[in-house]
């Protein structure tokens, strides 16, 4: 038996389903394989030209439990809402420029650029009491690996400042050596989720990322380790969004 994971990116068991790009075949053949997750793989976003069309975190917001926010044209991940009897509101026109529901929810806060963020989803902090970091950065889940409650990774030094003013414990690390295509380099949001509360999987070996051992001592600190899908060098796929985990863990 599976419930929903009861605050976002943050899953208290073994996580059961997860929505991921399937652009690292990797990533998704040892997700089902070596972790026995049940994978669901978004559609192209219509209104994105570029690779993060693709990505989970561009047409994906989940609010907690069982309540998301997704693009319209996501039948894939609609369906499998519908299947699991989420509720689900759906989102329209999702662009690059306005990456309405790329947000970090993290705890009791929710980090987004209030100006990009789809309303909603600041009506639905506001009505569960989440505090709203304002940034400039609109891709905030991207740009925040999420280890633990109020503890984050990232290389966005607007979202590194705003964290230590908030008490969340960041780790800032270098930008780049990430890669994705189109593009100068991806993010550390974009490459990871966590699949049980003490695992953060990396989409790519992160013993290839020159802070891998400050990435590592600083997921320690939580309890969590750190672990890596597929060989290749680390790769922005848009995140692992967890959705379900496992009712029961014996």
């Amino acid at each position: 038996m599976e419930k929903f994971i009861k605050s976002p990116n943050l899953p208290e068991g073994k996580v059961s389903h997860v929505i991921v790009s399937n652009r690292i075949h990797s990533v998704v053949q040892e997700l089902k394989d070596n972790f026995h997750i049940s994978v669901t793989v978004p559609e192209a976003l219509p209104e994105i030209s570029g690779e993060e069309r693709f990505h989970a975190d561009m047409g994906v917001c989940h609010l907690g439990e069982d309540s998301f926010i997704v693009e319209s044209s996501n039948k894939s991940v609609i369906n499998m809402l519908k299947e699991k009897n989420a509720k689900h509101e759906l989102c329209e026109c999702v662009t690059a420029k306005i990456p309405m529901l790329n947000v970090c929810i993290t705890g009791d806060k929710i980090i987004c650029n209030k100006n990009k963020a789809d309303k909603r989803i600041l009506s639905y902090a506001e009505s569960k009491g989440l505090k709203i970091l304002h940034t400039n950065q609109g891709y905030t889940k991207c740009s925040s690996a999420v280890v633990y409650e109020n503890a984050l990774i990232t290389s966005d030094r607007g979202i590194y400042e705003l964290c230590r003013k908030n008490n969340i414990d960041i780790l800032l690390i270098s930008e780049g050596n990430i890669e994705l295509s189109g593009y100068p380099y991806g993010f550390i949001g974009g490459c990871c989720g966590k699949l049980a509360p003490d695992v953060l999987a990396f989409g790519g070996r992160i013993n290839n990322h020159p802070d891998h051992e400050n990435i590592k001592a600083f997921a320690k600190n939580y309890g969590v380790d750190i672990i890596s899908l597929g060989s290749e060098n680390l790769y922005d796929i848009g995140g692992i969004i967890p959705v379900t985990e496992e009712m029961y863990n014996f």
